[in-house]
C-alpha cells in the first residue's frame, strides 16, 4: 500500500491498482489482490474461514426470517437498524447451539429464548414510551400479556398532533428447519389520547404446539392521528416501540 503524491489524486482503477480516498481523507494506492473464492472453499487453511462463513449465513438468513414473521411490526416499528441488530442477535443463538460442531451450529438448535426482549425499534423502546409495566401471564397452552390501568395523558411518551393510540400483541410461529412461518394478530381499537383513566387491556393469543414451531410473542404500541374523524397511522417508524416478550 502506497500513499498517492502531487497535487492530482486519483480514484479507481488503473490497471492491477486500485487508487481510493480512506476514512482519513488520505488517497491511498494498493495492488489489486486478495485470496480467490476457490481458494477459500478449497484450501485446508481456510477452514477456520468456511466455518465462520458458514454460521454467518446461517444467522443471517434466520433473522430475515423471523424479521419476514413479524412483517406487521417491521414496518411500524423500526429504527433503521433492525436487520443489523436481530442478526447480530441471531449469530449468538447460532453460538450457543450445544450440539452441532463448529461451522454447523443451527439458530433452531440454540437458545432462541435470547430474544426476550428484543426492541424493534432502537429509538422508541416500550418503557421510554409506556410509563408503566406490562404485565405477562404463561402456561402451556397461551400467552396473555396485561397494560395495567394509565392515564395516556401521563403513562405514555408521545409526539405532537398525535391523538390515538393502540395495543396489539403478535404471534410469530416460525420453522426455522422447514423454513415455514405465519402470524397472528389481537388488537384493541385505537383509543383517545386524554387525561382520562383508562381500564386495563389484556391481550392473549394461544400456542398451537405444532411439532418443529417456536412461539414468538411481540407486544406493540401504535399511534395514530385524526383527521375528520378519521384515524391515520403517524408513519412515525421511530415512534411506535413493538418488544418480543414471550419465546416459547
Amino acid at each position: 500500500m502506497a500513499k498517492q503524491a502531487g497535487y492530482i489524486k486519483l480514484e479507481g482503477t488503473m490497471g492491477d491498482l486500485s487508487f481510493y480516498k480512506n476514512r482519513d481523507g488520505k488517497f491511498i494506492a494498493r495492488r489489486k489482490g486478495g485470496v480467490s473464492k476457490k481458494r477459500i472453499l478449497t484450501d485446508p487453511k481456510y477452514q477456520r474461514t468456511r466455518e465462520n462463513l458458514a454460521e454467518f449465513a446461517a444467522a443471517a438468513s434466520s433473522a430475515k426470517f423471523l424479521k419476514n414473521a413479524f412483517r406487521e411490526i417491521e414496518i411500524k416499528s423500526n429504527g433503521g437498524k433492525l436487520h443489523n441488530r436481530l442478526y447480530s442477535l441471531a449469530m449468538k443463538v447460532v453460538k450457543s447451539d450445544p450440539v452441532s460442531v463448529r461451522g454447523e451450529r443451527k439458530f433452531e438448535l440454540g437458545d432462541m429464548t435470547m430474544l426476550r426482549g428484543f426492541e424493534f425499534s432502537e429509538k422508541a423502546t416500550l418503557e421510554n414510551v409506556l410509563k408503566i409495566q406490562p404485565e405477562k401471564a404463561e402456561d402451556e397452552g397461551s400467552f396473555t400479556v396485561t397494560i395495567p390501568q394509565i392515564v395516556p395523558t401521563t403513562n405514555l411518551v408521545y409526539s405532537d398532533g398525535t391523538e390515538f393510540y393502540r395495543f396489539s400483541l403478535i404471534r410469530a410461529a416460525v420453522d426455522f428447519a422447514q423454513k415455514t412461518y405465519k402470524s397472528e394478530t389481537i388488537g384493541i381499537e385505537p383509543l383517545p389520547i386524554n387525561s382520562l383513566p383508562t381500564p386495563a387491556v389484556s391481550l392473549t393469543l394461544p400456542k398451537p404446539g405444532i411439532a418443529g414451531e417456536t412461539y414468538f410473542f411481540a407486544l406493540a404500541l401504535e399511534f395514530f392521528l385524526d383527521v375528520n374523524e378519521t384515524r391515520y397511522d403517524s408513519r412515525d417508524v421511530s415512534q411506535n416501540p413493538a418488544v418480543i416478550l414471550a419465546v416459547s
